[in-house]
């Protein structure tokens, strides 16, 4: 099993709640920077506990592990301090706030404390976006920057980035995203989450964007599979036409399949990677995740140096420019072709390749500066 088979194999084991096999053959060093690129490194630590002590990193390697594991903790009741006084200031202000993606997927996790992110994104109504502004400059909150829809603000070490709108890839999703506080979510008081098939939705439109952009990583794949995995009853034929109506169905499938080819996600869907025509295509998509980082970062980190916030304690996410991310991804495109030779020779290209390419509106042999 190579060290990026093996590093998957770990994140299944976890996402699925099972004992890892050991092997001595392991290249710890391997498996620690894909964990690092990928912002998992606190899962996999977790999962080398499990596993004999004979097939466990030594020294250095363990320690770095172990570290990332105790930051992972401590990160969390950061993040969760701060969430807490961002929810009771807007409650309290009567302003209705939705969180998306990490802030309420970290829940539907075996452990939510391992599932590390950046910035927390926060959307509010349009109408009520400067007042809650100054709802959370008076609670405390650091205002760093302020746009017209969108604006970041710091509390304890965390960042949050605050919104009008939900992001969108299309003209499509944009009509479908236009009324968050409507009948896509749901609440508690004044605190907002979007439904399960809608949240789905949203992460699939969100990889799409970061891979239209750029590219995406494993741990975007994971929030799949845990979200399937939490809601068994999805209807899968009514997402599918979700997916249908926002012009980004083929890409849903594929990474559905994906999930489901990587982590055993429970669900039953019509397209796989089982099929040996869909090879190619897995080998290709699986290669641009793998050898990308979180938001497609080949660096790895979502994080940048708390120092610069004038901050001690969590590490918070600093995204490279869309200019690098295409650049970098576009590399990764023709780096994913050449290490799976012949097999991406247009006759045994999926279909489903073109139809992505044309989804996500990328020209494959367009060069980005």
């Amino acid at each position: 099993m190579s060290s990026k088979e093996y590093f998957i194999y770990l994140l299944s084991c976890w996402l699925n709640k099972e004992k890892p096999r050991g092997s001595e053959e392991t290249k710890w060093a391997e498996i620690l920077a894909l964990a690092e690129r990928h912002g998992v490194t606190a899962v996999i630590a977790g999962k080398i506990k499990e596993l004999p002590h004979g097939s466990r990193p030594k020294g250095k390697l363990l320690s770095a592990f172990e570290d990332r594991l105790a930051d992972s903790y401590r990160d969390y009741e950061i993040k969760m301090r701060a969430m807490t006084r961002l929810i009771e200031t807007l409650s309290q202000a009567g302003i209705d706030h939705l969180l998306v993606k990490g802030a309420v997927l970290r829940f539907l996790y075996p452990s939510p404390q391992l599932r590390t992110s950046g910035d927390t994104d926060v959307v509010v109504r349009p109408h009520e976006y400067e007042n809650a502004i100054e709802a959370l400059k008076s609670a405390g909150f650091r205002i760093d920057f302020v746009k017209q829809y969108f604006s970041q603000i710091a509390y304890g070490g965390e960042l949050f980035d605050l919104h009008t709108e939900l992001e969108s890839i299309n003209v499509q999703s944009k009509i479908y995203y236009s009324t968050p506080f409507e009948d896509i979510s749901e609440n508690t008081g004044h605190t907002y989450k979007l439904k399960p098939i809608y949240h789905l939705l949203y992460i699939i439109t969100h990889i799409a964007y970061h891979l239209k952009n750029g590219g995406a990583g494993v741990r975007m794949i994971m929030d799949v599979d845990a979200l399937l995995r939490y809601y068994p009853n999805m209807d899968m034929a009514r997402f599918t036409a979700l997916c249908d109506n926002i012009k980004i169905k083929n890409t849903a499938q594929a990474l559905i399949a994906l999930s489901k080819k990587w982590f055993k996600t429970p669900v039953a869907v019509d397209y796989t990677f089982e099929d040996t025509d869909e090879q190619s295509l897995y080998q290709y998509l699986s290669g641009v995740l793998l050898s990308g980082g979180i938001f497609g970062d080949p660096l790895g980190s979502d994080a940048r140096d708390p120092a610069q916030n004038g901050e001690e304690g969590i590490n918070t996410g600093n995204k490279p420019s869309a200019k690098s991310f295409l650049k970098r991804f576009i590399g990764r495109l023709s780096s994913a072709k050449k290490a799976n030779g012949n097999s991406f020779e247009k006759q045994e290209m999926s279909f489903r390749y073109s139809e992505i390419l044309s989804e996500l509106q990328i020209e494959e042999n367009h060069h980005y500066d």
